[in-house]
């Protein structure tokens, strides 16, 4: 899609109507509120840079929001090798895309090689066309299929710009399949520079990617793990992504960096506090489905959601309600089949 046909093509799809701003469906009563729905993301500028933080030697942290649990800008990141650089997460738009290149050449001009994606949702893809204009390899699980895009490509991208704006998505084309496909394990070798990129299974969906650099023990950890550690599941399992805690915990990473929200201190915290919520649900769901409560009532203990942004803490709390209330249904009736990885 050319930039300057970006707006016409966007302003003809809004009619397609709401889905989910994330991972998940808005309920069609919230669609048709006409009051416009709060931005997630600040205006980002033709000038706007982002902050960075050291992780490692050449391994550096491209700050997202802090204090917003899922509902910020999301980290990304780099490896900076002497033949190129490997990036890490596709970010929310191309405006944003594009601050994170600028970022990126206030410490290095080697040639972009390189973009890992976490995910295939739009906050961690849509600016991966980016990326590729600026020589890019994609590197993504071949496997796309999320909630927010079963009403297809358009309504996807008619619904995102609501959360991000229509300036933000001017340059846009989806660009997130991959170049190089990841289902297992696979090392990308750089510049002296071996960076290991890997899909755990379905934790937050189907296509989750995690990066770790050995060498400095950095783990770039994507949406499996965020700031408040209720980790989206709405596209995933709970089962698979209480295993891959435990994978993250056996890497014994000195730096972990979330999908979303700030870099812990303790490498540990944010597994020990996503165990603990998701065990809870578990625990909590299974009791439900064994009592004979339908779904409708199991959650109704839980705070009311603000249908007008899908990914705060009480959406997302609810929504991984009903998703692990399904599991343990599954579950009990003995058709607990993981979905596949």
């Amino acid at each position: 899609m050319r930039r300057g046909r970006a707006a016409g093509i966007l302003a003809r799809a809004l009619p397609w109507g709401a889905l989910a701003a994330v991972c998940v469906a808005v309920p069609a009563h919230a669609q048709d509120s006409a009051a416009p729905k709060p931005r997630m993301f600040s205006v980002t500028t033709e000038r706007t840079l982002y902050p960075l933080q050291r992780a490692g030697q050449g391994v550096w942290v491209v700050r997202g929001d802090t204090g917003k649990g899922a509902e910020g800008r999301p980290n990304a990141g780099f490896i900076a090798t002497r033949e190129g650089v490997i990036a890490v997460g596709g970010l929310a738009s191309p405006a944003q895309a594009r601050a994170v290149i600028r970022t990126i050449r206030t410490r290095s001009q080697a040639p972009l090689r390189y973009l890992v994606l976490y995910a295939h949702h739009p906050d961690m893809s849509f600016g991966a066309i980016e990326f590729k204009r600026a020589g890019a390899q994609v590197v993504s699980h071949p496997n796309s299929r999320v909630l927010a895009a079963e009403g297809g490509p358009d309504a996807e991208m008619a619904d995102w710009h609501s959360v991000v704006g229509l300036q933000e998505l001017v340059g846009f084309e989806f660009a997130n399949a991959p170049d190089h496909p990841v289902t297992g394990w696979d090392t990308l070798r750089l510049g002296g520079r071996e960076v290991v990129v890997f899909h755990p299974g379905q934790a937050h969906s189907l296509g989750d990617l995690m990066v770790w650099v050995p060498s400095d023990r950095v783990l770039f950890a994507g949406d499996i793990l965020v700031e408040d550690g209720i980790t989206m599941v709405v596209d995933g399992n709970s089962k698979i992504l209480l295993r891959t805690l435990d994978l993250i915990d056996s890497l014994k990473p000195r730096v972990v960096v979330p999908g979303h929200g700030r870099i812990p201190t303790d490498p540990t915290e944010l597994t020990r506090l996503t165990r603990q919520y998701i065990t809870t649900l578990r625990d909590s769901m299974q009791a439900e489905v064994a009592r004979g409560r339908s779904q409708r009532r199991a959650i109704e203990a839980f705070p009311p959601p603000d249908e007008r942004r899908p990914v705060t803490r009480n959406s997302r709390i609810r929504r991984n309600a009903a998703r692990v209330y399904q599991e343990m249904e599954r579950a009990a009736l003995g058709l607990d089949e993981e979905a596949g990885s």
